[in-house]
């Protein structure tokens, strides 16, 4: 990351800055001034820093050092020359105001802490100026009850007043969380398309809370909170007793995978050094069966031959060695949707390795396994649908007539899936007929079956650190779904092949690392 690319994201740090600012004065033209001040000393001092992971250590690190500065300074006055013409009591009146405004700036902020029982009746009864009689027949609630209410939400506020309030962590550095699952689940993931309930379930993963208190942690007032946490009550995503909320689902969190990785890095070098040696001495044999893109150059086989490895490994012999495979063993929510689902937190650096992975086996005749990694560009996984499938399928043995046939081609060529050659259209990845498919097995299977065990091994290192870091009433469940972050490993096992330089991104040429199959029952 270069200077202008860190002063563009200091640049987009500027709210949550000024919000920053303002939770820990409470004036807004003070807290306009400090961002201003911390944004200018960002700037100026941003391309100093060495080490890119501590971008946001050092940005909310200054800002504390310059709000610190502030709070120094704070008792100290500045003098003006006085105007003859000024009322005698302008200074006792400016003085009035300016308390009037921060008692003002504290209750309404300790307003917007009140959960919504409180907070509602307090601002019918003070802001409407309904009476207890009125709000009681509004809220369905007893008269009683409503004093009861504002009695306790009056102490709160008494008592908020005279604290110093600190935001937690998650208001000014929240966390984008990652829904993962092995099983069918819909309304799961669109769950969790609002950071509000991700910072939510964060807040709550560790200790249970109030909705005051996940105020405070998120810096999001509870107005805006209640339809959030209605809503993950609801999909049982977060449990409530007594008036305190508690996650309930596992959140694999960034420090648990550094943990998971610093435990498993001298392995997983392993399995990428068992991965490098096979590939290198096993080339001309590859090329001997002869399948469709047999020929392409060195560095395109060498993805061809990584990408079919981990995928047998990781996802096809590792799902038949773990409970993910029966699929009848699968829990089962109150949507009726079954399989395993959790968290994991998304980090602030992009892993250029990070895989995605598809199978387009609508076809009769073949499959179409799809493997991409960021490193190589743009993913092709979400590109390709049925009619594109049965299109490049065709395209082996027959070249398109129709017009509807011309057009999907069309979209294959320019989504790089097909070429022109000089014998018509082609498919631009490597495609293997049933016999090939098992010559290529007869080579590969063994490795992907000592790749899988080596996998394992680590298995039960991954369940102790996940219980090490997740909360008692999740550690059942948490065993359960380890198995999924075995995946993860993946990314590693890719890097180490291509930071050492024996591995080269994808520039030009064949999708190698999408392969069609031919169905043996196709015959």
């Amino acid at each position: 990351m270069n200077t202008h690319e860190r002063r563009e994201k200091v640049a987009q740090m500027s709210k949550s800055i000024f919000q920053y600012c303002l939770s820990r004065t409470s004036s807004y033209q003070e807290s306009e001034d400090l961002s201003q001040e911390i944004l200018l000393t960002l700037c100026e001092s941003i391309e100093d820093l060495r080490d890119e992971r501590a971008f946001y250590a050092f940005v909310w690190r200054t800002a504390d050092n310059i709000l610190k500065g502030w709070y120094r300074n704070k008792d100290k006055h500045n003098t003006v020359r006085l105007d003859d013409g000024l009322p005698d009591d302008l200074w006792e009146r400016l003085a009035e105001q300016a308390q009037e405004n921060e008692q003002l700036a504290l209750l309404t902020r300790e307003l917007s802490l009140l959960s919504s029982n409180y907070r509602r009746v307090m601002v019918a009864y003070y802001i409407e100026g309904l009476s207890v009689k009125a709000i009681s027949a509004r809220f369905s609630l007893t008269q009683s009850m409503v004093k009861y209410l504002l009695f306790q939400s009056r102490n709160r506020i008494k008592e908020g007043i005279t604290m110093e309030r600190n935001f937690g962590e998650l208001s000014y550095r929240p966390v984008e969380l990652i829904s993962r699952s092995w099983g069918k689940f819909n309304v799961f993931h669109d769950m969790f398309r609002s950071r509000v309930k991700q910072n939510i379930m964060m807040a709550c993963y560790y200790e249970k809370q109030t909705e005051e208190q996940i105020s405070l942690q998120t810096g999001v007032p509870t107005a805006y909170l209640e339809n959030e946490i209605a809503q993950l009550l609801e999909h049982e995503l977060l449990l409530e007793k007594n008036g305190y909320y508690l996650s309930n689902v596992v959140i694999v969190t960034q420090k648990m995978m550094n943990e998971i990785y610093e435990d498993h890095k001298a392995s997983i070098h392993e399995t990428a050094e068992l991965i490098r040696s096979f590939i290198d001495s096993s080339i001309d044999d590859v090329r001997a069966v002869g399948f469709y893109g047999s020929d392409m150059p060195l560095n395109s086989m060498k993805w061809f031959l990584v990408s079919q490895l981990l995928h047998l490994a990781y996802i096809d012999f590792l799902q038949e060695k773990l409970p993910f495979g029966d699929w009848d063993s699968y829990p089962e929510d109150k949507f009726g949707q079954k399989g395993y689902r959790w968290l994991s937190e998304k980090s602030e650096y992009h892993d250029i390795y990070m895989f995605r992975t598809g199978r387009r086996d609508d076809s009769e005749k073949a499959d179409i396994v799809l493997w991409d990694v960021d490193v190589n560009g743009d993913p092709v996984c979400l590109k390709m649908n049925k009619l594109h499938e049965t299109m490049l399928i065709d395209l082996l043995t027959e070249q398109p007539v129709s017009e509807s046939d011309k057009l999907i081609c069309a979209e294959l060529l320019n989504n790089n899936f097909a070429i022109k050659t000089d014998t018509g259209i082609k498919p631009n990845f490597p495609c293997l007929t049933a016999e090939q498919t098992s010559g290529l097995g007869d080579l590969i299977v063994p490795v992907a079956q000592e790749i899988c065990s080596q996998a394992l091994v680590r298995l039960d290192g991954i369940r102790r650190i996940m219980a090490e870091h997740t909360p008692n009433h999740l550690l059942e469940y948490a065993e359960k779904v380890a198995p999924g972050e075995i995946l993860r490993e993946t990314s590693d096992v890719m890097r180490e092949l291509c930071e050492s330089g024996w591995l080269l991104p994808l520039t030009r040429g064949m999708l190698a690392t999408t392969v069609m199959f031919e169905r043996i029952d196709a015959k």
